[in-house]
């Protein structure tokens, strides 16, 4: 299943119910409610805070101290230098080129991917995983990131592919309707800020919570 035929497969109303439960619920409490919103502050678009990595927690990972520490200070000029040249915009609105310019393989994407998971040569790692590393870039890139996690991805059907290419390719194929379905759905909870990435991962990740086998 890809991404559009697993969007497809969510009715509407079950997409509101799922973001309504994920959102509103007190009952069951999900934190990653308060992932875009835990300790946000204006100014700080091309910078690392400490609210920015505390934030990953919200959604069940945590990032290692060592890599905390480089991060936020003995090496804070480095990911600030190369987030700081990320645009902050949305995946849907890039053309092929600008795909591969703000997201290929030479992209300053990458490079913060790979600073983050420490894949130069003659680094150690620190254990950020994939997982992890995705959610730090899409606290401060969220339009442009997608959220990498297990569930959503098997719901996906993701396999080895590229996340980011895969949905770029959905937004593509799709014109306007992921944006109005999402714009729908944050309309639904209240909630204007979040971005159609997030939208869709919490609505996916809610089915296949509900639907796939444990």
């Amino acid at each position: 299943m890809g991404i559009l035929d697993a969007i497809h497969r969510v009715s509407d109303g079950e997409g509101v119910e799922y973001l309504k439960t994920y959102y509103l619920a007190e009952a069951g409490f999900y934190t990653g409610s308060e992932f875009e919103r835990i300790g946000a502050e204006s100014g700080v678009e091309n910078r690392f805070t400490a609210a920015d990595l505390y934030s990953v927690q919200t959604l069940a990972v945590r990032v290692p101290a060592r890599a905390g520490v480089a991060i936020l200070g003995e090496e804070s000029s480095d990911f600030n230098g190369v987030l700081g040249q990320i645009p902050n915009v949305a995946l849907g609105t890039l053309s092929e080129s600008e795909f591969k310019k703000h997201l290929g393989l030479e992209s300053k994407a990458i490079e913060l991917w790979d600073l983050l998971r420490r894949n130069r040569p003659g680094d150690s790692r620190w254990g950020l995983g994939p997982t992890t590393t995705s959610k730090i870039m899409a606290r401060k890139r969220p339009h442009l990131i997608p959220i990498e996690d297990s569930v959503v991805n098997r719901v996906i059907g993701l396999g080895r592919g590229d996340s980011w290419r895969l949905w770029w390719e959905a937004f593509q194929a799709e014109g306007d309707y992921l944006e109005e379905r999402a714009t729908k759905l944050r309309d639904e909870i209240g909630r204007p800020e979040l971005s159609t990435l997030r939208v869709f991962d919490v609505m996916l990740w809610m089915w296949g919570k509900a639907n796939l086998p444990a």
